[in-house]
């Protein structure tokens, strides 16, 4: 014959079973609540670390010195401003603190003269190769030679000059403190991203060229996409025009603009 359960051991019983099932009903609750802002893009702010290279310029915009090759290495944050069910608009800041820029260099000529003698003075034949004592940053590589000739008494007489080029590498060190990003395709694991950047460099000596200036304005604008692995992490493959130039703070002012490469990989929370 089996015992009668009183009332209270019934209770405990009843909340030992509750104890088991609330936790579980709330966990699952939970994920279910949650699961909509798990999607790729939702983080309403990230960090993240890139590498930009650039092999060359020219004009495109506002610069004229060709040949001038970027390196660098740096950071970024951005901060959700706006958002809809298409796109999003984001502050966006960057931080350079390692940046290579390398231009061309006058290291020297060879040069060949042959030249006669003129009401009295002493003709010159002579040929060999002049090593500039400093290397001179040049607006462009491209002229390799120098000719002149001339004619006297039926006789042709000459001058030329081939030219030699090196480079130099100069640190830099940048900061794009006002920045905007707009994504679109939200919550897509490929978004289009647009970029504009405005910021300055520093460097130890005047680039592109001497007599320009160590301080130098930049501004770029550039479109890519973000690929994300997962909901909060992200591959960013970017292009980006970036213009560099002295705003005329200095003697001369060339200006640099550049075809940039971006990589970069962000995290956010």
């Amino acid at each position: 014959m089996l015992a009668r359960r009183s009332p209270n051991s019934l209770l405990l019983c009843a909340i030992a079973v509750l104890a088991g099932i609330v936790p579980v009903a709330v966990t699952h609750a939970q994920a279910v609540v949650q699961e909509p802002t798990l999607k790729p893009g939702s983080s309403p702010r990230t960090w993240s670390i890139f590498a930009e290279y650039s092999p060359g310029s020219s004009h495109i915009i506002l610069g004229y010195t060709n040949q001038r090759e970027f390196v660098t290495l740096g950071a970024a944050f951005t901060q959700r401003l706006f958002r809809n069910r298409i796109w999003a608009l984001d502050y966006r800041a960057e931080i350079r603190p390692l940046i290579v820029e390398s231009d061309p260099v006058l290291t020297g000529n060879y040069y060949n003269i042959n030249l006669p003698s003129i009401l009295g003075n002493p003709g010159l034949q002579e040929s060999g190769y002049i090593r500039m004592p400093h290397e001179i940053p040049v607006l462009s590589a491209a002229r390799k030679s120098s000719n002149y000739t001339f004619t006297y008494n039926g006789q042709t007489y000459y001058q030329d000059y081939t030219f030699t080029y090196g480079r130099r590498w100069t640190y830099v060190g940048g900061l794009s403190p006002a920045g905007l990003e707009a994504k679109f395709l939200r919550h897509s694991p490929i978004q289009p991203v647009l970029t504009l950047m405005t910021g300055f460099a520093v460097s130890p000596r005047d680039i592109p060229m001497f007599d320009s200036s160590a301080f130098n304005f930049t501004f770029s604008f550039g479109a890519g996409l973000d690929l994300f692995r997962t909901p909060t992490r992200a591959m960013r493959f970017e292009y980006r025009v970036q213009h560099l130039s002295n705003a005329y703070i200095g003697t001369t002012n060339p200006g640099i603009d550049s075809q940039m490469i971006h990589l970069g990989y962000s995290w956010g929370r």
